[in-house]
């Protein structure tokens, strides 16, 4: 049975546990029914109730738009050539929690901002050891992000580059966001001999093996290092230069599902 009790604003103020001036802010702007009876504002206890229910469920945030992720990565891009690791974390951090995700956090902010400061190390506009630093500086910020996100977990996966790809920051993306996803994940990190890798999978049980490639130098031996890890009986996803985030994600589901 519902209760219609009609209450003042000093004492709705009090069950909804806010100041009067917030309750009677909320009755102007309508967001709490009410009416005025001999100049007074009554609120139905239904309506209360009602308000208070929707003040607790948790707010999914709105994610930011592109617009705000390419000017952050603007940002981000200037903290890492200047250093300033506090930067670049508080604005990571700031796009989290707003609602980005890990993997939008990388593709759409970090990427670009690691992107322009590699070109600008080629056009002799930067030293080598800015790029070095940057790059340091993001990999400490994926180990500081890396989530562990509740409910089942989809699997195992294993996460490296081949002998020869020394490239170890894509590796760490891809594993930061696999964890994301409800992966529990063995992180290698590269320069990783093949046979060890196969060794590994095998040994531990593995149910997807990531490959990253960033070196054309060394991409047929990862694509022989895949054909292997396939032979033993273990999925294999291997990464080429150009395909995302979400592109992994999707290719280690469904890499999971068909063994």
């Amino acid at each position: 049975m519902s209760d219609d009790r009609q209450l003042d604003l000093q004492r709705a103020a009090v069950e909804l546990g806010v100041h009067y001036q917030t309750a009677y802010r909320w009755v102007r702007t309508g967001k709490l029914p009410s009416q005025i009876v001999n100049g007074r504002y009554l609120i139905g206890q239904s309506d209360i109730d009602q308000l208070a229910t929707q003040r607790t469920r948790p707010r999914v945030p709105k994610p930011p738009s592109t617009k705000r992720l390419h000017r952050t990565s603007e940002r981000i891009h200037d903290a890492l050539v200047s250093g300033d690791e506090a930067v670049v974390r508080q604005l990571a951090r700031g796009l989290v929690a707003e609602g980005t995700s890990i993997a939008e956090l990388i593709q759409a902010a970090l990427v670009p901002a690691l992107v322009r400061i590699g070109a600008e190390w080629h056009a002799g506009l930067l030293t080598i050891w800015v790029e070095h630093r940057a790059s340091a500086i993001v990999e400490r910020l994926l180990g500081e992000l890396s989530p562990n996100p509740r409910g089942r977990r989809r699997g195992t996966v294993m996460v490296a580059a081949v002998s020869g790809d020394l490239h170890s920051l894509p590796t760490s993306m891809a594993a930061v966001t696999l964890r994301s996803d409800n992966w529990t994940v063995e992180h290698l990190g590269a320069d990783m001999p093949p046979s060890e890798l196969v060794r590994f999978c095998v040994e531990h049980d593995i149910d997807v093996a990531v490959l990253s490639s960033t070196n054309p130098l060394t991409a047929s031996l990862a694509a022989d290092t895949a054909d292997q890890l396939r032979k033993a009986g273990v999925p294999t996803v291997l990464g080429q230069p150009g395909s995302t985030l979400d592109d992994l994600i999707h290719a280690t589901r469904a890499a999971a599902a068909r063994s």
